[in-house]
């Protein structure tokens, strides 16, 4: 099943204010990436309606300058016929006081970091039961 350009365009819509209200002051690396997994959830779930499948992701936080940052995200789809989809987004800098001191100075010092996306709908593999021992 190919998509048509349509669907595609459908796509490319649903990451398009993505980073819109996305940021609170204060705020650590590991909450970011908390506050967005929900929104990214609801991307990967739109685009698994049209009939594509999640295949892989990284959401990241860079560090853009000495007042900056900025946010971006970059998922892969593919579709029943084996075609692949790529869509994503970049916000806008970002004020560095967004940010709590320690995470901004973190930032700072690594440039980039990256957390990947994982599709919090997959089918997590069966726990092997435990083996009870043997009652006497």
């Amino acid at each position: 099943m190919a998509l048509d350009k349509k669907s595609v365009e459908m796509v490319v819509e649903t990451v398009k204010d993505f980073f819109k209200n996305l940021l609170k002051p204060d705020m650590t690396l590991d909450t970011i990436a908390e506050v967005a997994s929900p929104r990214l959830d609801e991307i990967i779930s739109k685009n698994e309606e049209k009939g594509l499948k999640y295949s892989a992701g990284k959401f990241t936080v860079k560090c853009l300058d000495e007042d900056h940052f900025g946010l971006e995200f970059e998922m892969y789809f593919k579709d029943a016929d084996g075609k692949w989809y790529k869509t994503g987004n970049e916000s806008e800098p970002r004020d560095s006081e967004l940010l709590d001191p320690k995470a901004w100075q973190t930032l700072q010092s690594l440039k980039v970091i990256t957390f990947p996306i994982e599709n919090s709908k997959e089918e997590k593999a069966e726990e092997t039961p435990a083996i009870e021992a043997p009652k006497k």
